[in-house]
């Protein structure tokens, strides 16, 4: 049947979130992506992609990570990016959007300095509450970075154990945001999509807003070992991976090793 990922998403709320405080494993790290950026691991999800690298802060919340304020969280990305030279800072390995006092009280933080918050997320809660995406449009330093699971319902569901229909979602959280005036882009997680999906995605896209594909990220996964035997236990296999910085066919390529 799979679960419904809006009811996920305000169930694990209950766990990660506290007042203006959410759970984070880390408050800052220096990442590679954009560029360069700091950022910090956030505690809760409301999908449970089986590619998914984040172990933990996904499968465990209630055991996992500390609460922190928005102020400790900006503390700390704001040492970190300025160590390592970042204009950008974020949050990563969970959903993003749990938590909307703790994320606005963090971006009214960004706005006050210099950096770009990257909002990292699936799109589900944008898609289900409109008025989430015009709250989000008061904010200047902001880019919304909006993970489409697959290219179709079946796969998405197959792939996260979502109910199919959740699959709209993101879309319409994209539709929202634009609509809002928010800066946004659209990911698609491709390893397990055939041409014709990612072309069918596509369509999906450009029928939202045309711009979306012009920004468009195809996004791979990394077999890491937990990822890989995630994956075997449910059957699942991959077309492509990334693998020491390239992309892998593996129906053309020799399997690496993971």
């Amino acid at each position: 049947m799979g679960y419904d990922p809006v009811k996920l998403a305000a169930a694990t709320e209950q766990v990660v979130v506290d007042g203006n405080r959410r759970k984070y494993v880390r408050l800052a790290r220096p990442l590679r992506f954009y560029g360069g950026t700091s950022s910090a691991t956030e505690v809760g999800c409301n999908l449970r992609c089986k590619f998914c690298f984040s172990d933990k802060p996904v499968r465990k919340p209630a055991s996992t990570g500390k609460f922190y304020t928005p102020q400790e969280v900006f503390d700390a990305l704001d040492a970190s990016a300025k160590k390592y030279g970042h204009k950008l800072i974020s949050a990563s390995a969970s959903e993003g959007t749990l938590g909307r006092q703790h994320l606005f009280e963090l971006l009214e933080l960004v706005d006050r300095s210099d950096y770009v918050y990257v909002l990292e997320t699936n799109g589900i809660t944008l898609g289900a509450d409109p008025d989430f995406a015009r709250d989000l449009r008061r904010f200047n330093n902001l880019h919304v970075r909006v993970s489409i699971k697959g290219t179709n319902p079946e796969e998405y569901a197959s792939l996260t154990g979502a109910i199919p229909e959740s699959y709209a979602l993101p879309y319409k959280g994209l539709k929202h945001l634009i609509d809002a005036g928010v800066s946004c882009n659209a990911c698609l997680s491709a390893s397990f999509s055939t041409d014709e999906g990612i072309e069918d995605a596509k369509e999906r896209l450009y029928a939202v807003h045309p711009g979306l594909l012009k920004s468009l990220e195809i996004e791979h996964i990394t077999l890491f070992p937990k990822v890989a035997k995630r994956l075997r236990e449910a059957g699942l296999v991959p077309k492509t991976v990334r693998h020491k910085g390239r992309i892998v066919h593996l129906d053309r390529d020799r399997r690496p090793n993971c």
